[in-house]
């Protein structure tokens, strides 16, 4: 059965445990089934507390381990890959004690824009680092989830098809890819291609439109999309993301680039997604 997760920054500034409840109990009232945690600082992370209102809601949380400069697991410094190497163990262990069964997201380099184009160096370092922590991820019976995405945010995995490449490299049958239309429209080719291309791997399609905000306007149809997952019947996550100069923290906005106020609530985005899902029949 398709399983509808959506992110947490959708109504909260940033993660902490008390707007994370909230979060989740919103995500709740529209049936939703997973809500992303962002595993950022591991200092501000409580497992057990995130845990307890996660069961207590009847829901799973998605996690995800950004990496920054000096803990890149793409560096062919060693010092630097090994830190990143280990903040994906550790943040493996927090997903696992709060209850998660995966952990996704840009987890194969630095977030940000890039000085340089990356080398064949970095994708093998990445790829080593990658088969570690999931040879972990294994052990604790949990999934990594590679997200595609923009070339503003890495310049190591941009397409479907460096994912899949990057799969087939680390050799673990628990790695898969992680779809986002936002970062597709910028990047592919041909989005139902890429969609093609990602289907055998693919554990997390993300539904989040050209600027971000309202799933109803913008230049991207998610309606094909979602009826070739509907017919190869995809079994995955089916995800929501979207932010607002409105609601995100300012670091988030930065991040993102989320100058506009597209959205004043995160129920305006949850609506619109669960009537979008329905209508497909997620």
């Amino acid at each position: 059965m398709t399983q509808r997760s959506i992110h947490a920054y959708t109504w909260v500034p940033q993660w902490t445990t008390e707007d994370g409840a909230y979060a989740v109990e919103r995500a709740a009232a529209f049936g939703f089934n997973h809500v992303v945690v962002p595993i950022r600082n591991h200092e501000n992370i409580e497992p057990t507390k995130i845990g307890r209102i996660f069961a207590d809601a009847g829901l799973k949380p998605v996690t995800t381990s950004p990496l920054q400069i000096d803990n890149d697991i793409s560096s062919t410094d060693r010092s630097i890959w090994k830190r990143g190497v280990e903040r994906h163990k550790t943040a493996l262990e927090l997903a696992a004690a709060m209850g998660a069964d995966r952990m996704g997201g840009i987890l194969y380099s630095a977030f940000g824009k890039a000085t340089r184009v990356a080398t064949e160096d970095n994708f093998n370092a990445a790829a080593e680092g990658l088969a570690i922590v999931a040879d972990k991820a294994k052990t604790m019976g949990m999934m990594l989830s590679l997200e595609v995405v923009n070339r503003y945010e890495t310049n190591l995995i941009n397409t479907a098809s460096d994912a899949v490449r990057m799969i087939e490299t680390i050799g673990a049958d628990n790695v898969k890819v992680h779809l986002d239309a936002f970062h597709m429209n910028i990047e592919e080719d041909d989005m139902m291609d890429a969609l093609e291309t990602a289907l055998p791997h693919l554990a997390y399609f993300e539904i989040d439109q050209n600027h971000r905000g309202s799933l109803s306007r913008g230049t991207i149809d998610f309606s094909p999309l979602l009826i070739r997952l509907k017919h190869a019947g995809y079994q995955g996550l089916v995800g929501v993301e979207a932010f607002s100069s409105a609601v995100s923290h300012p670091d988030i906005v930065a991040g993102v680039g989320a100058w506009r106020n597209l959205f004043e609530h995160g129920d305006h985005i949850a609506r619109e997604a669960v009537e979008l899902l329905e209508k497909h029949g997620f």
